[in-house]
């Protein structure tokens, strides 16, 4: 056993000691899914929406960050990341004419397991984790009455009503077209609820809510690696 646990140790050490710095850069294109349930404080109102994918246009925000591509076996690889991430999305409220736009930047560390299909061509999967930084919710209120907008916040920071944490799983491929620069392509789905029911209601005269939004995203972007 001794022997055994000696003899991975050294292969990982090789692998890790030949481990190519990769960096990279891109666009997410995102949205949010999930639903909406919340009863006011006459405790009979109940305010619903079914499906945020229904209310909800993508986002176009950008990552940013930097990994190590580790060669484990023949044409198996792993690409452990730390990244900077802008998800979110923009959104029209039911009962209003305001347009709201959400954004959360994430410090997400996903861990890329990639196959070799041929020469220069990659696919992938691998789980991603998520710490939040900050969530921002923007309005537009160009579209209200002179009287209404000053009733309105054209920016209120939601961080506190999110979960600090998420976790969620990347699909994807990767192509390399001239030396050391590839072209990747992510479908990230979120898995995990990033709203926080223990917290601040998202209504004000809420006194309980049910709410499930998760993040999703496509990503597209180049990546270079450095011998």
């Amino acid at each position: 056993m001794k022997k055994t646990l000696l003899l991975l140790t050294a292969i990982l050490g090789a692998n890790i000691a030949t481990a190519q710095l990769k960096v990279k850069a891109g666009t997410n294109i995102s949205s949010i899914t999930g639903s909406l349930r919340a009863t006011l404080s006459d405790g009979e109102t109940i305010y619903t929406l079914p499906n945020y994918k229904e209310q909800t246009k993508s986002k176009i925000g950008f990552y940013a960050g930097a990994g190590y591509e580790i060669n484990l076996i023949d044409k198996i690889y792993v690409t452990p990341e730390l990244i900077y991430s802008q998800f979110g999305a923009n959104a029209k409220n039911t009962n209003t004419v305001n347009i709201n736009s959400y954004s959360q930047n994430y410090l997400s560390l996903p861990i890329f397991i990639e196959y070799e299909l041929i020469k220069g061509l990659r696919v992938g999967l691998g789980p991603q984790v998520d710490c939040l930084l900050k969530a921002v919710r923007k309005s537009n209120n160009e579209h209200l009455p002179e009287w209404a907008r000053q009733y309105t916040i054209s920016e209120v920071d939601i961080t506190k009503i999110h979960n600090k944490l998420s976790f969620g799983i990347n699909a994807g491929i990767a192509y390399n077209f001239y030396d050391n620069l590839n072209i990747e392509a992510r479908y990230y789905l979120g898995l995990s609820n990033i709203y926080n029911n223990d917290k601040e209601p998202i209504f004000d005269n809420a006194i309980a809510t049910d709410t499930e939004m998760k993040n999703q995203a496509i990503q597209i972007g180049l990546a270079y690696k450095f011998n």
